[in-house]
Order: C-alpha cells, then structure tokens, then sequence
C-alpha cells in the first residue's frame, strides 16, 4: 500500500517548473522596475522642490521686501524731509535693487556739510539713512565774504560774516572756490597750487589742534606769505614768518612751551621768526625797548626740558652791555615777573626804560 501511495502522488511536469522559474524572475524584474520608479519619482520630487525653493529666494526680495519706510538718524542740519526727498527713494522700491552709491552721491552733490552717509536695510521694509556733519574750523575772507571750511579743506557755506568758533583766515585768496569744493584739487594725483595759502593754513591749524591750542587761535592773517601772522586769543599776536614744513612745528612746539611760561606777560608781541630764539615784546609800535628773549637750545641733548623752573644764563653766558639785565621803570608798562634771575643794577645814568632781557632755555626731546 505504501508503494502503491508513492506511486499515485502528481508529479510535476517539466513545463509547469520552467513556467513557474519564469513567473519568479518576472516579479523580481517588476520589484526592481518598481523601486527604479520610486526612486526616480523621489529624485524628480526633490528637483522640484529645490526650483520652487530657489523661485521663492528669487521672488521673495522682489515680491515682498518693498520700501514702506525711510529714516533719518545723525546730527545734522538737514532736515528729514531734505534728506529723504533728495535719496530719490520711493514707497515700494525694492529693497536689494537700491543703488546705494548713486544714492550717497546725491546726497553728497546737494549738501556739503555732509560727512559720512551710510545706508542701512532694516528688514522687512524700512530704509535708514545715517548721516554726519562736518564741523568748519575756518572762515576764509573774500571779498567782504566769508566761505566756511573744515580741517579736511572742504568748502561748506558761504557767509556774510565768520562763523563762531572758527579761525578768521585773511589774505588767503580763495578765487574760484565755492561750497563742495575742496581746497586741494587730488584727482589724477596732481596738486593743486592755486590754494597754496589755504593748505599752509590748514597744516597750521593741524599743528595747533595737535598741541591743543586750535581752540584759542583766533585769526590768521597770510596775506604776506613771509610774515603771518597769528591773533592768539585777545592776548599775543605771534609771528611765525614763513609757513616752512620742516620749521613749522618746531615753531609751535617752541611756542607752547613759552604760553606755559607763568612769567610772560599778559598780552603782547611773540616773534618766532628767528631760528634759535624768540622775543617777547608788549606792543607792536612801542617806544619802549623792553624785550624778553627765549632762547632755544633745542640741539644740545644735554639740556634737560623746564617751564616751571627757567635756568638763566649765567654771568659769561650773557648778551651785550646793549642788552644787559636791567632793572625795568616803574611806567606801568608789562614787564616780565621774577623767574629767580637775579637782575643786574642799572648803570649810572641810564634810564629806567632801557631793556630788560630775560633767558630761558627749553629742550625738546
């Protein structure tokens, strides 16, 4: 019975296991055309999505970031309302396509007394224009008017009168300036020498702001290129004769330490035009030869620097009997304080008016 069992059970045929290889590698083939398919349909998804998201970057600034606001911030003395109307810019302009530079330009071209121009996108819409002003330090005379200028050499205004706080500039022969333009001409890297005065003044003004006396420089008058003059304060009008570069500052240097000396007089004449000393004297036109002289011994390292406890020469070291120590007249006329020399006694005979020199040495390091 067993036997006869075995030998009844369905044999598979050979077709029927062809057939069934076949249909197996078919649905293999169709899983794999399958994931080929998800997998392209992902890719074309992710294409997709990349374009939509770089179309939204690229509308986004076009289509959404419109100027709805512009603000003025700074000191200045312009008005909001100028600035703005001046900037060009609209309600609704595009916030990324603004030509910044053409903007400052403007800005620049219709008001001197600006100085720095910066433009600010505040995001979503607003537009902020941060402005300052230069400050004028001189005003030029010019034919009965004024232009007014700042350290950097820039035309700002032109005025019937100097303004406060400025240096009155006389004999600097402005021709042709007016305001925007610059003293000095440096485009194509040449000089201009037209305003040759006003750049001498402008490098003095320099100086004085360095050794912080700007402030009580009252005019300058260059009308003689050799023999300018300065008005310091009310007090002293100081001479500096010629405007030379390389003795220029040497000159200022010699002059703040002769203002710090507590024995110089109130008001007079300080004449640096010599090359080793200056003089003091109390008016331009005086009968009285009084002089104090300073003597600078800027080129002996061995010279320590004072201008509180002034060294007087000693008895070899003094000038000729013309200009001996003398005991000043009582005529009410300035005469330096004591500075610890002791004065010499006044000959038999001779005048109390006679000159009064005094010597202190100053060394710069």
């Amino acid at each position: 019975m067993a036997r006869q069992n075995r030998s009844q059970r369905p044999q598979t045929s050979p077709d029927r296991t062809g057939k069934s290889t076949r249909t197996s590698r078919n649905s293999r083939q169709a899983m794999q055309r399958r994931a080929k398919r998800r997998k392209q349909g992902k890719m074309v998804r992710r294409v997709i999505f990349t374009l939509l998201i770089a179309a939204a970057i690229v509308m986004a600034p076009t289509v959404f970031f419109r100027v709805s606001k512009v603000t003025v911030t700074g000191d200045t003395r312009y008005t909001d309302e100028e600035l703005v109307r001046t900037s060009g810019v609209q309600e609704g302009d595009n916030m990324f396509f603004l030509d910044t530079r053409h903007i400052i330009s403007l800005l620049e071209a219709k008001y001197p007394y600006l100085d720095t121009i910066e433009l600010h996108r505040r995001m979503p819409s607003t537009l902020q224009i941060e402005v300052t002003d230069r400050v004028p330090i001189l005003s030029i005379e010019n034919n009965g008017s004024y232009l007014l200028m700042d350290s950097a050499g820039k035309v700002l205004e032109k005025t019937d009168s100097p303004a406060e706080n400025t240096t009155q500039v006389i004999g600097a022969s402005p021709d042709g300036l007016k305001p925007g333009d610059w003293a000095e001409n440096t485009s194509d890297d040449k000089k201009d020498e037209k305003h040759e005065k006003i750049l001498a003044v402008l490098r003095l003004m320099e100086l004085m702001t360095q050794y912080e006396m700007q402030d009580s420089i009252h005019s300058v008058d260059i009308n003689k290129a050799y023999d300018v003059r300065v008005q310091y304060e009310d007090r002293y009008t100081i001479l500096l004769g010629s405007m030379d570069k390389e003795k220029l500052e040497h000159k200022i240097q010699f002059l703040q330490a002769i203002l710090k000396e507590p024995s110089l007089p109130e008001s007079g004449i300080i004449d640096l035009t010599g090359d080793s000393e200056a003089r003091y004297r109390p008016q331009e036109d005086s009968t009285s030869n009084k002089t104090v002289v300073f003597e600078d011994k800027t080129e002996q390292p061995e010279e320590t620097q004072t201008t509180e406890d002034p060294t007087p020469e000693t008895e070899t070291d003094k000038p000729d009997a013309d200009t001996t120590d003398t005991a000043p007249s009582d005529t009410g006329e300035d005469t330096p304080a004591d500075t610890g020399t002791e004065d010499a006694a006044p000959e038999s005979g001779q005048e109390d008016n006679t000159a009064a020199v005094t010597i202190w040495t100053y060394r710069y390091l």
